[in-house]
């Protein structure tokens, strides 16, 4: 095991966490439930379908699909700048996690709140510390909630990797390493890469690691300004809206476009 100790976050490192939906739990959350839960299959099935109208979406894959965009991100987000911006470990096993549902005019309006907030930090160690940590965060949560909601609502397996990995790629770039400062910077970058490692299959819990096979070159679209990383699969989104709205990622529209453009060539 890896030599761990018990550490606290500051003041300004707990309201940053928070920013991202960090928060303790208190007893009697409303519209929440114990993530562990979600494992079981009335439970899970009986969650969904509370959420499902209240998305505006039109069946249990569309909302299982949205549901783990939400979850991963605030499952994800908080685990991850605490690791890589602080060097301080926070437990997101499934036992430890509580999902919220709330939703105001169809958008999420939920947090994280964790059983228990503290973190520790690996002294000498560093890297067995974060793998430690990390396969809470996946194999002990993430990669449980893939496979009931796909055992469920026979959403696709790819659909949900894809929105971790496109969460995982915005996390890192988009808030970790643009935010964080100078010197924690290369060890925020080796701590990506070992994500992107296609030899970091273990803390999945699976053979392979899932988050490679979406992680692609960005490139200049009709529906971004700036360069994106296309998805391979859709998050179904445009299902729950009215009328269809696309993300500025969406393979959908770009394959239309093609599509049309080949029928008036032909």
């Amino acid at each position: 095991m890896p030599n761990i100790t018990n550490a606290t976050l500051l003041t300004g490192e707990w309201s940053k966490l928070a920013e991202f939906g960090l928060k303790s739990y208190a007893q009697d959350e409303p519209l929440s439930i114990d993530s562990s839960k979600l494992l079981d299959e009335y439970l899970c099935l009986e969650t969904l379908q509370k959420i499902m109208p209240e998305l505006g979406a039109s069946n249990l894959k569309v909302t299982a699909s949205l549901v783990m965009k939400r979850m991963a991100f605030l499952t994800l987000a908080p685990v991850l700048y605490a690791m890589s911006g602080f060097d301080k470990g926070l437990d997101a096993s499934l036992s430890n996690c509580v999902f919220e549902y709330p939703l105001e005019n169809a958008l999420w309006v939920s947090k994280m709140p964790l059983k228990d907030t503290s973190v520790t930090t690996g002294v000498d160690d560093r890297d067995r510390w974060r793998e430690a940590l990390l396969s809470k965060l996946f194999a002990g949560n993430l990669t449980l909630l893939v496979e009931r909601f796909y055992t469920l609502t026979n959403v696709s397996k790819r659909i949900l990797w894809e929105n971790i990995a496109v969460r995982v790629f915005s996390i890192y770039e988009q808030r970790i390493l643009m935010t964080i400062p100078e010197e924690k910077r290369a060890q925020a970058k080796l701590d990506y890469d070992f994500l992107l490692d296609k030899n970091t299959t273990v803390l999945f819990g699976l053979n392979e690691n899932p988050l490679l096979a979406f992680y692609r070159a960005k490139q200049k679209t009709a529906l971004s300004d700036k360069p994106v990383r296309v998805r391979r699969t859709c998050c179904f989104y445009y299902q729950a809206t009215e009328p269809a709205e696309y993300c500025n990622s969406c393979p959908l529209p770009l394959r239309n476009n093609r599509v049309k453009a080949k029928s008036k060539i032909s």
